[in-house]
């Protein structure tokens, strides 16, 4: 059994470090401030220490939406990754967060059991999110930019930037493991599968391979696709959004990466005047975290209904 749920959460946690580290990295590396590949290596190690260290919290969360059992988790976990694995070939990032909410809600409510209240907790800090984005990004922005733009020397100002973005980095894959390990095994803790600890590292290591193997193209579909930003203004964007990540895990709340960093990039764009936004691009992004739920609950179904044989 174990082999089996290994086997599933590498799918989602694979995907989901694939698609997800493009929000955190994409500006940076667009602008040219870090390096395709030293971005998908940080965030390889730091994804998985936040697993370990602060990702316990949402696992009680995703796994009280509905009465999990082996091919409930499986059926969920599997229609979440083939669902986020087509989003990614065509450089659509989405919230992997919304895709397994979604499957166990489509799966609680064909055996008759969906908590309600937690699925209502979620939905309101999911609707609230990007606008903390917003204000994170907004302030943060102000406020650095004053002594920022106090410095004359160029390549103080070159040094202070990389400085920013490693440091960012850093913190924003912490945010990343920390907030999401919890949608890649928080269906697989009780019921006689993992352990707390067992799924932390299960779930770390998977995300990390998946953010080793970050897509390059959606990497830079994210970096040009929201708005013209500075490295500067990239940095900031890469803080508001791992701060609103890592305070909602704290809250245990598995939240999207694609919706803090659009509102991160949003908050951005207030800064620098509207002109520099791309709404084509950011309502792109978010139509695909919204119908995301939808359609992985739909492929979840049709997994636990019509391959009852394979799931256990």
């Amino acid at each position: 059994m174990i082999f089996v749920i290994i086997l599933a959460s590498a799918l989602v946690g694979w995907s989901l470090g694939r698609n997800n580290i493009a929000t955190l990295f994409g500006p940076s590396v667009v602008s040219g401030v870090m390096n395709y590949r030293i971005a998908t290596v940080v965030a390889g190690i730091f994804v998985l220490a936040g697993s370990i260290v602060h990702g316990s919290a949402g696992l009680s969360t995703i796994n009280s939406i509905t009465k999990v059992s082996l091919d409930i988790s499986l059926s969920a976990s599997i229609g979440t990754a083939i669902l986020i694995i087509l989003m990614t070939h065509f450089s659509i990032p989405t919230s992997i967060t919304q895709g397994i909410v979604g499957s166990l809600i489509g799966l609680g409510m064909i055996n008759g059991y969906v908590n309600w209240d937690i699925v209502l907790k979620v939905a309101v800090f999911w609707a609230i999110a990007p606008f903390g984005a917003i204000a994170i990004s907004f302030i943060s922005h102000k406020l650095l930019s004053i002594h920022f733009n106090k410095i004359k020397s160029l390549r103080k100002r070159q040094t202070i930037l990389q400085i920013m973005t490693l440091l960012f980095g850093i913190y924003a894959s912490y945010s990343l493991g920390a907030n999401n390990v919890a949608n890649v095994v928080g269906p697989f803790v009780g019921k006689g599968m993992l352990n707390t600890p067992q799924a932390l590292l299960i779930g770390g290591s998977v995300m990390a391979f998946g953010s080793l193997m970050s897509s390059k193209k959606v990497i830079y579909s994210v970096g040009k696709n929201i708005t013209s930003m500075e490295p500067f203004d990239a940095s900031i964007a890469v803080f508001a959004e791992s701060t609103t990540l890592f305070v909602y895990s704290l809250l245990g709340i598995p939240t999207s990466s694609v919706q803090s960093s659009i509102g991160s990039t949003i908050g951005v764009g207030f800064v620098k005047g509207l002109k520099t936004m791309n709404f084509k691009g950011i309502s792109r992004m978010i139509t695909g975290w919204i119908i995301t739920p939808f359609l992985t609950a739909l492929i979840s179904i049709v997994i636990y209904i019509d391959c009852p044989t394979i799931l256990i």
